[in-house]
């Protein structure tokens, strides 16, 4: 006999000795319990009081397997193949990225040591909307005897005690003139500073002996900065 499940549909076989009207069922699939058609037996009337007695187990209600049960296993295996691919995404990311440490100083040393810095000087302007703005320029030269690209410099601030007051990293190819430097506001001087066109026109395919500009901005610094420093600490062969 074939039984449908009134809460999901399902269709279900049932075997014909189990067919009785106001059987209970419960569903394979959403778990709902329900009766078959029909007016079940009357109850029995209730008997004496007795003395209490220990109750029997419940049987389980039947379950019958869903009629082209094909789709079920095939949502199994399709959970299966996705919980191993997030496993194996899982582990190529630990294994390939989580062990990636950060270059050290000497191999930075290395990578740009035929890059040299020029006319680098520190000056303080007078924002009108910022305050003081704490200036390190100069120009990166390419000795290295093949094209450069994307040349990133750090600037820090120290007070007297050497103790960095401030850290900045910043890409070269880009530099403000004093005009700016005193009407632009903060956010405005960052994104000339950061603009993608300029760096990308300066500081891509630098030729050996060609030079390129940077900029280095601390706003409204501390007022007991002492020194200031700047090094090179990044480089890419152009092209690559």
């Amino acid at each position: 006999m074939e039984v449908k499940c009134p809460q999901c549909a399902s269709r279900f076989n049932l075997p014909d000795a189990a067919a009785k009207p106001g059987a209970k069922l419960r569903c394979a699939v959403c778990k709902t319990v329900f009766s078959l058609p029909g007016q079940p037996e009357p109850a029995a009337a209730s008997p004496a009081p007795q003395a209490p007695r220990k109750e029997a187990p419940r049987e389980p209600l039947p379950e019958f397997s869903r009629k082209r049960g094909g789709r079920g296993k095939l949502w199994l295996v399709l959970v299966l193949i996705l919980l191993l691919a997030g496993g194996g995404a899982g582990a190529w990311f630990y294994f390939f990225h989580q062990k990636e440490t950060p270059p050290s100083e000497a191999d930075i040393a290395k990578k740009v040591e035929l890059l040299t810095m020029r006319n680098v000087r520190q000056y303080n302007v007078l924002n009108e909307k910022v305050g003081k703005v704490f200036v390190i320029e100069g120009r990166v030269v390419n000795e290295f005897p093949e094209p450069k690209e994307l040349i990133a410099l750090e600037g820090a601030i120290y007070d007297k005690d050497k103790k960095p007051l401030a850290v900045k990293k910043q890409l070269a190819g880009t530099q403000l003139s004093l005009f700016q430097l005193q009407v632009l506001s903060e956010k405005e001087m960052e994104a000339f500073l950061n603009n993608k066109v300029e760096i990308l026109t300066n500081n891509t395919n630098v030729p050996p002996g060609g030079e390129v500009p940077f900029m280095i901005l601390f706003y409204d610094p501390p007022d007991d900065v002492a020194e200031f420093g700047v090094k090179i600490v990044d480089v890419k062969d152009a092209g690559k």
